[in-house]
């Protein structure tokens, strides 16, 4: 009686806990595409990368960069936010109900789970905006070009600022300077021709390093 006790007890067990993988799995893609989202919006603390992510995010999600901008102001959300926003208007979502949810108090992640949002769909676009932003960081400090789309589009980095911009760690935004000053040496160095053969292959195994997720400090 004993034995047969146990063992519905432990296939209860094991029925729960399959039922809840899905779940804790869900939990784990969301926390990955957070962490994504959250160097976004630490990489947006300086003003010359704060214009290089919307540079990059208005390409990528089709919108104008004085748009982007807009939208930031009118609904108080760093750029890690704003991207969820636009992957929810992507899969069905109107900007305005969004905005109105978030005025009633919600969080974009609470309105993203109630939307049962892809987070590992959102996380893979959050990792391909980085590396794309990461590269136009590079970019913008190899060709010293001006950037033109900001004076066509009125854009104002300086003004492209929100109370939700300083919702990052200090641990984040070391990541982020750190990110941001190694793509800048690189080009400098690129561009004094100061590099050798040795120290080109170092830089690129460094460039490998950051583009896999792990930040240079660590």
């Amino acid at each position: 009686m004993l034995a047969r006790q146990t063992k519905s007890l432990a296939q209860v067990f094991f029925a729960t806990l399959w039922l809840a993988y899905p779940v804790l799995s869900l939990g784990s893609d969301q926390q990955k595409a957070e962490r994504r989202l959250h160097q976004i919006s630490a990489m947006a603390a300086d003003g010359t990368t704060r214009a290089i992510i919307n540079r990059t995010m208005a390409e990528a999600v089709h919108a104008r960069r004085i748009e982007l901008q807009r939208q930031r102001q009118a609904m108080n959300l760093n750029y890690g936010a704003l991207f969820v926003a636009h992957q929810l208007t992507e899969s069905g979502a109107h900007m305005l109900d969004i905005a109105l949810q978030l005025q009633s108090g919600k969080t974009i992640v609470q309105i993203a789970n109630e939307r049962n949002a892809n987070w590992k769909l959102i996380e893979e676009a959050a990792k391909k905006l980085n590396e794309k932003v990461e590269n136009n960081i590079y970019r913008h400090f190899l060709h010293s070009e001006a950037d033109k789309t900001a004076a066509d589009e009125k854009y104002d980095a300086e003004a492209d600022v929100v109370r939700a911009d300083q919702d990052v760690t200090s641990e984040e935004l070391a990541s982020a300077r750190d990110t941001y000053r190694f793509w800048r040496s690189r080009a400098s160095a690129q561009n004094s021709g100061s590099l050798d053969m040795r120290t080109k292959m170092a830089v690129s195994k460094a460039a490998d390093v950051v583009k896999t997720g792990q930040r240079p400090h660590q």
